[in-house]
Formats: C-alpha cells, sequence, structure tokens
C-alpha cells in the first residue's frame, strides 16, 4: 500500500443541510424515509447491544434503533454529514472499505441507502462481514434495484419502466437523474447495480441471507431490506 496516498473523499462532503431538509420535508424524501424506517425496524427487531450504522449520514435512524433498544454508532466519511450527526449518536469518520473495528467485535450492523455510493461494493460488504461477531447481523435497506434503479423511470400511474441498461454495472453521473432533482442521486450520482449483484456481493462476503423484504411508498416496491447474518463457524476461521 503507498503510505502515500490520498485519503479518499466523499461525494456528499456539502450535501447535509440539504438532505436533512428533503428527508424531513413533505414535498421530499420523507415518505421514502418512513417506509425505508418501517422496513428496517421489521427486520432488526427489539434487542440491545451496539449497533452500527455504516454510512449513517446525519444520523437519522438513530432515534428508531435507540426505540429497539439499542445503542447506535455512527460511521461515514464525510464531514459535513458527520457535523450533524453528531448531535444525535456517537460518530466516527471512516471509509466504509476500512472499518476502525476490531474484527468479530459488533453484534449488529446495518446501513440505509448506501450501497449505491460505494465504488468498491464487494470489499464494503467484506468489511462489514469481518467486524461482524460471529452470529451478527447485518441488514441493509436501499433502493429497489428493478424498480428504483438507474434505468427504472417511474410513470405518472405508479408504474415503472425499465430502459435497457439494467444489469450493467456502472457508475451514473448526476445528469443521469435530472428528472429526479429531489434525489441524492441527483446531485451526486450513484452505481447501477442489479439485483443479483446486490444479492451476490453480500453472499461473496461470507454472510448467509436470511430474508429479503420489500417496501416503499408508491404503487410499486422502490426499496429492498436483506437480512443476512455471519455464521457462527466463521469464529474458528478468524
Amino acid at each position: 500500500m503507498n503510505a502515500h496516498a490520498e485519503a479518499p473523499v466523499s461525494r456528499f462532503e456539502g450535501l447535509a443541510d440539504w438532505y436533512e431538509q428533503a428527508m424531513s420535508s413533505d414535498s421530499g424524501r420523507k415518505a421514502l424515509r418512513n417506509a425505508s424506517n418501517e422496513l428496517l425496524k421489521d427486520l432488526i427487531g427489539p434487542g440491545s447491544g451496539t449497533a452500527l450504522d455504516i454510512g449513517c449520514g446525519t444520523g437519522t435512524v438513530s432515534d428508531l434503533l435507540r426505540e429497539l433498544g439499542y445503542d447506535p454508532i455512527g460511521v461515514d466519511l464525510a464531514a459535513d454529514q458527520l457535523r450533524i450527526a453528531v448531535e444525535r449518536l456517537p460518530v466516527v469518520q471512516a471509509d466504509a472499505a476500512n472499518l476502525p473495528f476490531l474484527s468479530g467485535s459488533i453484534p449488529l450492523a446495518y446501513s440505509t441507502y448506501t450501497t449505491g455510493a460505494y465504488d468498491d461494493l464487494q470489499r464494503v460488504l467484506k468489511e462489514i462481514a469481518r467486524v461482524l461477531k460471529p452470529g451478527g447481523r447485518y441488514v441493509e435497506i436501499t433502493t429497489h434495484p428493478c424498480f428504483n434503479g438507474g434505468y427504472a423511470e417511474l410513470q405518472a400511474d405508479g408504474s415503472v419502466i425499465v430502459r435497457p441498461g439494467y444489469q450493467r454495472t456502472q457508475f451514473l453521473q448526476p445528469s443521469h437523474f435530472k428528472s429526479a432533482t429531489s434525489t441524492i442521486r441527483s446531485r451526486v450520482g450513484a452505481w447501477n447495480r442489479s439485483l443479483e449483484e446486490e444479492i451476490n456481493v453480500i453472499l461473496k462476503a461470507g454472510l448467509q441471507i436470511v430474508r429479503v423484504t420489500e417496501g416503499g411508498s408508491g404503487a410499486l416496491p422502490d426499496t429492498i431490506g436483506i437480512f443476512a447474518v455471519k455464521p457462527k463457524e466463521a469464529e474458528s476461521e478468524s
């Protein structure tokens, strides 16, 4: 590794105030946030102990985790996002592909709408699997690759047209999402990945998928939730 390599910079720097407003406004993304919170609550369930929020942003779901009985800790690369998040939960500035936690130390990790931000999603999932305890859980809430992906176009009647390109793994620039000005993707871009890839990166990281759910705020699901666990036999391998 090059000791003088530049540290990664988040594409989300400078957007924290806009994000806060968009996720709480009835004319913004509030309905999507509420729907995703319901999926997250259903998949995680009540419990206790540390819950690691991967790509926590401004920490908008920390209250939900505390209501369920957990002690959330946030990790995000963007200092601007953490400026707000620190008022809601303990935070660490770090790259999700290089988590500053001991192997096998985290009982629960979760992420909400972050997979499209990572250049190397496989590496991020391997890091999450590394820090999870054997038997530890990972819950991922993300945009639905089929009905809310980079090539999906929502119609006025609630139907969705999926254009050619759905199966291409590629980073889409903000201009690709110019028709959706209220979304984070229209400001920072996003990685397009198929449902097949979204699932396989979790499996290749050594996690076992237990449950998949779909939800959202429209006629078709725009959000997908994945619940996975780290096998207990992984304890002997670490």
